[in-house]
């Protein structure tokens, strides 16, 4: 994990070249999708840049999809994490980032969705359209702006009792050979 949030700043810095095809690497559900953007983007960014993007779309995709189970009691999870009850919610501003409030709503030990305010917008965590991408379209910003928040939503899954266990390439051809079977599979379901 350390190492795939290590290639962020490589991202940041060439996301508004190819803006819309690497959100396609990052985020697409399908994974045909994804070697479809990323076969366009060879041509046109450096190899580091797009393992960065495919690790960042390897955490994400770790994360876990809401609703959940945790393996921890709300209680427990508002005490390892530090969170206040404010109305229904399980609340906590950033320490490295005031402008970010992670929402927690739960009953018992189910967690039935994460919200996110960052400066005073309101993000779900689960996209509307859950069975195209992995996250919320609007939060893949933030998530490259927003040192603090990525970190802190993974230490949020993991304080759930969750595992969190990326997978971590270092080249195109590693993600190509781990995905080759489950891109076909979904080719061939196309037609």
């Amino acid at each position: 994990m350390v190492s795939a949030l290590a290639t962020l700043p490589l991202l940041r810095q060439h996301i508004a070249a190819e803006e819309d095809l690497l959100t396609v690497v990052v985020n697409a559900r399908s994974r045909v999708e994804a070697n479809l953007a990323l076969g366009i983007l060879r041509e046109k960014l450096p190899e580091k840049v797009l393992v960065a993007a495919l690790n960042l779309r390897e955490v994400l995709d770790s994360l876990p999809a809401y609703p959940c189970s945790m393996a921890v009691d709300e209680a427990m999870l508002a005490r390892v994490s530090g969170l206040k009850k404010i109305r229904s919610a399980w609340t906590k501003t950033l320490a490295d980032d005031d402008g970010i409030a992670l929402n927690v709503t739960t009953a018992g030990n189910f967690c039935f969705d994460l919200v996110l305010e960052i400066d005073g917008t309101t993000y779900f965590w689960t996209p509307s359209t859950a069975d195209e991408d992995i996250v919320n379209p609007g939060l893949l910003a933030m998530l490259l702006d927003r040192k603090a928040l990525l970190p802190a939503v993974i230490a949020l899954a993991k304080d759930m009792g969750l595992v969190f266990n990326p997978r971590f390439y270092m080249s195109l051809d590693d993600w190509n050979l781990d995905h080759l079977q489950d891109s076909f599979e979904d080719l061939q379901s196309l037609f």
